[in-house]
């Protein structure tokens, strides 16, 4: 097997920002997925910015574009209040036969639940948010919530990683009760990227005190030998919400995933998060959160070359 810490062996505190945090201290983060396209050579970068939660969360999102990957430019964005959300999620912007497709989560305003939405257009200048349509609805398939989309493009179809509340119950013995499994990641496909008529658990938490015992949400994936390679965000505790820690898993199908035992990435303040990998044919990037001293989070692109 190729060796993932050694060949994506990189610091993170040396990569570049590509978005700064809306202001200074916890709770101020900035961070989303980027995407390549290799029919334009055009990458994209889904971003939304995140206040401290008595300063109103997550309000303003963002679609930037670059042809080298380091250097981006806003050609979209909207609010909160343009989606009726009491604040906007992780998102994903990529471009399927010939059409960008935005996929945004938001939590619907006066709830707590979680939706996606699916916003699409010739080019990412154009998008509307009025034009939005919900695509995977929680209350469809009998979950609270759904979040985080990822896209992966499979041939001709539309695979769709998704965040959703873990499928597991507290374990119970006698009178204690062990805390239980915070999230888990459901896949869901389309063949047109509008209609996902099902979703499949692919990727649960293992319930323990590891350091990924009670969080499982994968990020991205890229070709690894002959399958995948995912990123995903674990954790242990409920805090862990906000200071994730990034791993690695192999797959041979983007179905069944293999944790690897040790941690991957962090930053000497806190995390490094919502890693999101993409293959080139020169270079794989990565983009994801940071944490900076002042424990707010800045967005950064590192580049390995091949």
């Amino acid at each position: 097997m190729t060796d993932p810490y050694i060949t994506l062996d990189f610091d993170p505190s040396t990569s570049q920002i590509v978005r700064e945090p809306p202001g200074e201290g916890y709770g101020n983060w900035v961070g989303g997925k980027m995407a390549y396209d290799a029919e334009t050579a055009v990458f994209s970068l889904f971003y939304r910015e995140r206040k401290p939660l008595e300063q109103g969360r997550a309000g303003r999102c963002g679609v930037a574009v670059s042809t080298d990957g380091l250097q981006f430019s806003e050609v979209w964005s909207a609010t909160k209040e343009d989606f009726n959300a009491n604040s906007i999620e992780e998102g994903h912007a990529v471009r399927f036969n010939g059409r960008w497709m935005v996929y945004v989560s938001y939590e619907v305003k006066g709830t707590s639940q979680w939706r996606i939405d699916l916003l699409e257009a010739e080019d990412l200048g154009s998008l509307d948010v009025q034009s939005r349509r919900t695509v995977l609805s929680p209350g469809d398939f009998g979950l609270p919530w759904i979040k985080d989309p990822y896209v992966h493009i499979v041939d001709d179809e539309i695979w769709l990683y998704a965040a959703v509340p873990p499928r597991s119950s507290p374990v119970v013995e006698g009178n204690i009760i062990h805390a239980n499994s915070l999230d888990a990641t459901v896949l869901a496909v389309s063949d047109d990227g509008r209609y996902f008529p099902t979703i499949e658990y692919v990727f649960d938490a293992p319930g323990d005190d590891s350091w990924h015992g009670r969080r499982a949400r994968i990020n991205s994936m890229i070709p690894w030998d002959d399958g995948y390679l995912a990123m995903f965000d674990g954790g242990r505790t409920f805090y862990d919400n906000y200071e994730e820690h990034a791993g690695l898993a192999l797959s041979p199908d983007g179905r069944v995933f293999t944790r690897l035992d040790d941690p991957w990435i962090t930053s000497p303040y806190g995390c490094v998060r919502y890693v999101c990998a993409v293959d080139t044919p020169d270079a794989y990037f990565f983009s994801f959160e940071y944490t900076r001293p002042d424990g707010s989070h800045d967005m950064r692109v590192q580049r390995i070359d091949k």
